[in-house]
């Protein structure tokens, strides 16, 4: 399994070197505009995290909005990029287990580690998670113990959005970005979770690109769930 890991973050950072990086977009994701609202009360400050967050500019999304943001990801590169991008000033600091990224003001921490590896007492919890591409692109595997890590980390009142995508694998193509399902959030929160569609939209194009029948986004809401 350490080798896999070892392989899994080399794959990722070579996809970065290389330019690789269809999952990367240049503006805020569509489903955080649309569907923000649902995740930020109105007048709150929230705590939010964003698992393997690359150089997302929903950070500074959230981060603008008054908020405090935590990512984790694994690849320096990208985590170098996204604060020279911003124009954001950073501090340093390396943990036995990461080395963290920091505005000067504290308010937004990267932390570059594998996700697997966190320190959950140092990471603390959260109000809100923000879980785009996150999900469907760790290995099947990994599954419930990246569920069981994320619902480790929720307070009470906490609200969790998150965006998958579905389709039926082939053989040339199984992701990533992997099938996730509704029945699969419902069996890996829903212990724990309301889960709730708040929408979904077809991608005609990456259905293409890959020769699928069908390609869906799912943007879920997860709340606490009440007995």
């Amino acid at each position: 399994m350490e080798a896999k890991v070892k392989d899994r973050i080399a794959s990722w950072s070579e996809r970065w070197n290389t330019g690789n990086t269809g999952w990367h977009v240049a503006g805020v994701n569509h489903c955080l505009m649309e569907y923000g609202e649902a995740l930020l009360p109105s007048g709150s400050r929230r705590r939010v995290f964003i698992p393997l967050c690359g150089k997302t500019v929903d950070l500074k999304w959230f981060y603008d909005g008054g908020h405090e943001v935590v990512g984790v990801e694994a690849v320096e590169k990208c985590v170098l990029e996204f604060f020279a991008e911003n124009s954001l000033k950073y501090v340093t600091e390396t943990l036995t287990w990461a080395k963290v990224f920091r505005t000067e003001c504290n308010r937004l921490k990267i932390y570059c580690c594998d996700l697997m590896d966190v320190e959950l007492e140092a990471l603390g919890k959260f109000d809100a998670v923000w879980d785009r591409g996150s999900l469907v692109a760790i290995y099947e595997e990994d599954r419930k113990k990246y569920a069981a890590l994320m619902k480790s980390l929720l307070t009470p009142d906490f609200k969790y959005l998150l965006s998958t995508l579905v389709y039926t694998p082939t053989e040339s193509f199984n992701g990533p970005p992997r099938n996730v399902p509704t029945e699969l959030v419902e069996e890996l929160y829903g212990d724990v979770c309301k889960v709730e569609v708040l929408g979904s939209q077809e991608d005609e194009g990456r259905a293409k690109k890959w020769n699928l029948k069908f390609f869906t986004e799912y943007i879920y809401l997860l709340t606490p769930k009440t007995q």
